[in-house]
């Protein structure tokens, strides 16, 4: 039988209070930073979206006592578990954050709701809440790196899935916990996972987001309290590993004796400058590439886009277009590949009004998009893409995007993360409360806890 100390959980936990106790190195502080930036610029222009109204009514009714977080963006006061869960879901509905190219995590989503949740509630500097973040985000990966691609295929939401155990983990962090508490908090985060891949395109997939951050939460108050169970949650008969993925328990070991070692996991994350998901970026930025070279010129009718595409992007995008039908809101919109291009190409641009009713709904864009192929092709990750355009009139243009300006291997620099942020709370915020957000985030290891950061969200700005 396996000693608790000697498990995944344990080891995971040995690593996270080894992490609290050195603090983590200056670049990994510093991404978990950018990171939380990428967050906030995916949750400014979410806050009046149907989905989160719905959310935010549900958990004001749900936590009207105890009231400690904010909700940000919204003002609103809750307990930190459902501040966790609808921050979760601002961050997520938009499909605006970062992915992990090699296990198709959204780890920010759900790890940084719960220790700015909690970080309110129980305090920690804004250097430990960075630290918390970025081994919460680390453990969130690896667990992902376990897991994957076998869960995805299996229809497990990737993000959802592992988020809880990466929210236990950095608040476990921040929290302070001892090895057995720690240990304690990821099993019952492992124990409590769930994410059906099914609800992708509908407004249970954000609920689904936040319910992984509140997982989080939930599982590090019961283990404070004393609350236990099996250690071997993850790699046991009926753990994790067996119930969600059943991929080689061989594996657990590579991708232990790597943690800490070498470049950190969440390095390597692709961040977005289109309001979509991290597969369409690269086919939207042909799009405009090509659509650009007819400024000021009378666009040619298109007879027909030709997409080739890494060979998961195709098959997912094949599997969307059969299951969704014509787009019957943004969610679906946004998720739609051949609309989304077809939105692009007709609107010259896109933000978040090229998934709107009013795009969703134009027979226009609805008439190119069934005029839209999404070929599989091996030489591309889902990182890039190639475009054939060609017209009614016999001309073809060509475009290839590979990668993406935003993608690990392309990255944005801090300034153009800085403008992706300013264009998205463009018209949603003063540009003077964007700045302070700004101020805020950039100069967090250097404040006193996270009370500046959340209060430059807030309505009207710190108050």
């Amino acid at each position: 039988m396996n000693e608790p100390e000697s498990t995944v959980a344990g080891r995971l936990a040995a690593f996270l209070v080894a992490g609290r106790s050195a603090g983590v190195a200056a670049d990994e502080r510093h991404e978990a930073k950018r990171l939380l930036l990428n967050q906030l610029k995916a949750s400014v222009g979410a806050a009046d979206h149907p989905a989160i109204a719905a959310l935010r009514d549900w958990t004001l009714e749900a936590g009207s006592t105890g009231r400690q977080a904010h909700v940000l963006w919204l003002g609103d006061t809750t307990t930190s578990e459902q501040a966790a869960l609808l921050n979760a879901a601002l961050f997520e509905v938009l499909d605006f954050n970062e992915t992990h190219l090699g296990t198709y995590v959204h780890a920010t989503s759900a790890v940084a709701p719960a220790v700015l949740a909690e970080a309110e509630v129980h305090g920690g500097s804004g250097r430990l809440v960075l630290d918390a973040l970025a081994l919460g985000l680390e453990v969130d990966l690896v667990v992902a790196t376990m897991l994957m691609p076998n869960a995805y295929v299996r229809g497990f939401t990737p993000g959802v899935l592992v988020g809880g155990v990466g929210a236990a983990a950095a608040v476990s962090v921040l929290r302070g916990f001892d090895l057995e508490t720690t240990r304690n908090a990821l099993a019952i985060a492992m124990c409590s996972a769930t994410g059906a891949m099914e609800a992708i395109g509908s407004s249970a997939h954000v609920y689904n987001q936040g319910l992984a951050a509140r997982a989080g939460v939930t599982a590090c108050q019961l283990a404070a309290r004393g609350i236990e169970t099996a250690p071997t949650a993850f790699e046991g008969e009926k753990g994790m590993l067996s119930s969600f993925s059943g991929e080689s328990p061989d594996r657990i070991e590579g991708v232990l004796s790597a943690l800490g070692r070498g470049r950190w996991l969440m390095r390597d994350q692709a961040y977005k400058r289109l309001p979509t998901e991290t597969i369409t970026q690269a086919p939207i930025d042909c799009v405009l590439a090509i659509r650009n070279r007819f400024a000021g010129a009378a666009l040619p009718e298109v007879e027909r886009l030709t997409f080739r595409v890494d060979p998961l992007v195709a098959r997912v995008s094949a599997e969307r277009f059969a299951r969704f039908g014509t787009p019957r809101n943004d969610l679906q919109a946004r998720f739609d590949l051949r609309f989304c291009a077809a939105s692009a190409w007709t609107r010259g641009r896109f933000t978040l009004a090229e998934m709107a009713e009013a795009a969703y709904t134009d027979p226009a864009i609805l008439a190119l998009r069934s005029r839209v192929d999404v070929e599989a092709d091996d030489r591309y990750t889902i990182n890039g893409a190639a475009l054939e355009l060609r017209f009614a009139d016999g001309r073809v243009e060509t475009a290839e995007i590979d990668p993406f300006r935003g993608a690990s291997m392309n990255p944005l620099g801090d300034d153009e993360l800085s403008a992706v942020f300013r264009a998205a709370a463009a018209g949603v915020i003063p540009d003077a409360q964007a700045e302070t957000v700004l101020a805020a985030l950039w100069s967090l290891d250097e404040a006193p806890g996270v009370g500046g950061l959340v209060a430059a969200t807030l309505p009207g700005g710190p108050r």
